[in-house]
């Protein structure tokens, strides 16, 4: 494990947010409100490579709970806290998944995905126009976090090391077993969970 120094633990859907400033005609190409969120559909999913192909886009570690756990960090490095915070999660085994770590890591957060060799990486498309956002999040390997990854050894050694712990309301349709795992063990050591 690297130098996690166990303060914030998160668990979650991790997604690859594409950004991008887009015009209205994106927004209508894809039967997109300004403003809004949705879960992708069939016909959203060619937007994430036309952000690439045709916009000036950018990669942000996404996803509810990696984003607050990433605001966490950037707090508590503010404060001279380093090393403080760590996260997990299902990522496919592709390029988006190196691209999430590399983000997160940057960010200062330790990263433990569960990897799914069979399911791409999530991500969301965030349209952003006039200062106004609309986010289209394909969950993919996000859906697929398992209980068994909590029994790795790098695994029990960040949820040990952990002194509070965030999971969004997010992860309940993907693993209770795992919410379940981490709770009971905030609950036998005394330690808080959100």
């Amino acid at each position: 494990m690297s130098e996690f120094k166990g303060l914030l633990m998160g668990m979650g859907n991790p997604l690859l947010d594409i950004s991008a400033e887009v015009g209205q005609d994106m927004l209508d190409k894809y039967e997109v409100k300004l403003d809004s969120a949705i879960l992708a559909e069939e016909k959203h999913i060619p937007i994430y490579q036309e952000l690439l192909d045709k916009y000036d886009a950018g990669f942000i570690a996404g996803g509810a709970t990696q984003n607050s756990i990433r605001v966490a960090q950037w707090m508590l490095t503010k404060a001279g806290l380093t090393n403080n915070t760590a996260f997990m999660g299902c990522v496919g085994s592709d390029n988006y998944a190196k691209t999430l770590e590399e983000c997160a890591s940057k960010d200062g957060v330790l990263t433990h995905y569960m990897k799914d060799e069979s399911t791409p990486t999530g991500t969301c498309a965030v349209l952003v126009k006039d200062g106004e956002r609309s986010l289209i999040a394909n969950l993919a390997a996000a859906n697929n976090f398992k209980k068994s990854h909590l029994e790795t050894p790098e695994a029990e050694a960040i949820y040990s090391a952990a002194k509070f712990y965030y999971i969004a309301g997010f992860f309940l349709t993907v693993s209770v077993e795992s919410l379940v795992i981490v709770a009971e063990h905030a609950i036998a050591n005394e330690r808080l969970s959100v």
